[in-house]
């Protein structure tokens, strides 16, 4: 994606500066988690939870033979109730989350996997209406495009990471003991395996980081081999998760996530205008290019006062 301008040709620094915001404002914020102060000391030894919830899992739906096999000799895995308290998207200032996450690799990467990825890209769009980059930027964004070595070193077993966060984080119990049998569900629907389900802290697996809850009831085959997996080849991940946009999120087909722009001092608020009423305030695109839809409607964010600014679409926030 390259920016276009109406005057002097940009350095290569505020090309890949432009190109860093672009490409993170589209995905920026994704299904991040509230932050908590703590975990509170649970109620009962860990392995007396397991007994215990036994019952409610059954009572969900779940048989016995599924809960012994899966859950028998669990151990916690606390790097979750850690990592709560610890969210970049809350504790890193706006251009740390940037730096770290839009690098040149990712970029690089990026435009071989459009290339390779072209066809699924395109039948994405075209089924959908989601732009191939917002899904490359997810991609990338999520898992560095899949890439094994992230899958190793920074992946772990879901199981116990989804029941250590039920058993000891009070805040959203209900929301982890869901998620927790939704995985079971999935188990026992013999679409995944125990071992196969490895994925973040929270549980979210795959190329684009689906909780199992988005997993049993948003994924889909898109790939036609007669199972559902955010795993192996990206064809269901990808199509599932611009389905989600859609379905969840309102993504609207043919509009832009947004622009970066030139505003006026004090031009603001949290007002949702169209771009031709913000532009009668004075706020034009950065690249001196025309705003295509005049009459879709965005909002003014300004991240850092000082700083670069951005009018934001409708499908900024269906991807957020």
């Amino acid at each position: 994606m390259k920016a276009k301008t109406s005057s002097a040709k940009p350095s290569a620094p505020e090309i890949a500066r432009r190109s860093g915001l672009k490409a993170i404002a589209a995905v920026f914020a994704g299904l991040v988690l509230p932050n908590t102060v703590g975990a509170q000391a649970p109620r009962l030894p860990f392995d007396q939870w397991i007994a215990a919830f036994r019952a409610k899992a059954i009572a969900r739906g779940i048989d016995e033979e599924t809960y012994t096999r899966v859950m028998r000799g669990l151990s916690p895995n606390t790097t979750g109730l850690e990592a709560i308290r610890n969210q970049p998207e809350f504790h890193e200032q706006l251009w740390q989350y940037l730096n770290r996450r839009v690098s040149e690799w990712r970029i690089l990467t990026g435009k071989e996997k459009a290339k390779q990825y072209a066809r699924l890209l395109s039948r994405i769009e075209r089924d959908f209406g989601v732009q191939p980059s917002v899904m490359l930027g997810v991609w990338g964004v999520e898992s560095s495009y899949g890439d094994p070595i992230v899958q190793q070193h920074h992946m772990r077993p879901v199981i116990p990471s989804l029941a250590t966060l039920a058993w000891a984080e009070p805040r959203r119990r209900d929301y982890w003991e869901q998620e927790l049998i939704d995985a079971l569900t999935i188990i026992q629907r013999g679409w995944s395996t125990p071992d196969e389900m490895v994925g973040s802290w929270a549980g979210a697996m795959g190329h684009t980081q689906w909780m199992p809850n988005i997993w049993l009831h948003s994924g889909i085959d898109y790939d036609g081999d007669g199972k559902i997996s955010p795993f192996g080849p990206p064809d269901d991940a990808l199509g599932s998760t611009a389905r989600y946009f859609v379905e969840r999120g309102k993504y609207r087909r043919g509009e832009h996530w947004g622009y970066e722009v030139r505003a006026p001092a004090k031009t603001g608020g949290k007002a949702s205008r169209t771009y031709a009423a913000w532009q009668k305030l004075g706020v034009v695109r950065a690249d001196g290019e025309a705003f295509p839809l005049p009459n879709a409607t965005a909002k003014l964010w300004i991240p850092v006062p000082g700083g670069p600014a951005f009018l934001l679409g409708p499908n900024f926030f269906a991807v957020r």
